[in-house]
């Protein structure tokens, strides 16, 4: 059964590319225009297209429409099986246009997760990203994204972290994560004006209601 899964999933990275390409891309811009908060569509919960809950032919011809592939290029660059008896699958794309992408499908079967290495970091101050949670008014007047806790991955707050939960009409929360370069030694985490990472996941706590939304067997 392993096998015949493993096959199955291979086939689903070879599927015809035409049908979809139409439908993602309109649905795109209407969520563009719609979706914006005052940092831009960047804070929107998705990553190159792919959103959380995706299916594999869908999440994949969004990053085919998205980052402008070829013919040919239908395929992630590689792919690797972990989690829970190994039936979760991790894809990456290197060097799109937007980064190196990761994706996890859960059992194969739907987007869980999402990672994007940033291959040009944006500017905190656009993305209106607050430095403390002490949200306030930036210099130029405008609000900070008033959304988002900010904190710090480990106890010597080497790297800041920013992140917001968004309900989802399957019952679970999706945690949109935001992250600084972690080498910042001298100057401190405080200078830090770039995010080099962005993530998408279900929110810690609701991973039973992800399952049960999609009928997979992992709780």
């Amino acid at each position: 059964m392993k096998k015949i899964s493993i096959l199955m999933f291979f086939a689903f990275c070879f599927f015809s590319v035409s049908q979809l390409t139409a439908q993602i891309t309109d649905k795109t811009k209407k969520e563009d225009k719609s979706k914006n908060s005052i940092g831009g569509k960047e804070h929107n919960a998705e990553i190159v297209g792919v959103k959380i809950g995706m299916d594999v032919p869908t999440a994949l011809e969004a990053v085919f429409v998205n980052s402008n592939r070829k013919t040919g290029q239908e395929k992630p660059d590689s792919k690797r099986n972990e989690g829970k008896n190994n039936k979760d699958v991790r894809v990456l794309y290197k060097n799109l246009p937007q980064g190196d992408l990761q994706i996890v499908f859960a059992e194969g079967k739907v987007v869980k997760e999402v990672l994007l290495n940033y291959a040009k970091p944006p500017n905190i101050d656009d993305l209106r990203l607050p430095y403390t949670g002490d949200i306030g008014i930036a210099l130029d007047g405008d609000r900070f994204d008033d959304r988002y806790s900010v904190g710090f991955t480990d106890s010597q707050k080497l790297q800041r972290i920013w992140w917001r939960d968004e309900k989802t009409t399957g019952g679970y929360s999706i945690r949109v994560q935001f992250f600084s370069p972690n080498k910042i030694k001298d100057a401190g985490a405080k200078f830090v004006v770039t995010t080099v990472q962005k993530l998408l996941h279900v929110t810690p706590g609701d991973q039973a209601k992800f399952a049960q939304a999609f009928s997979l067997s992992e709780k």
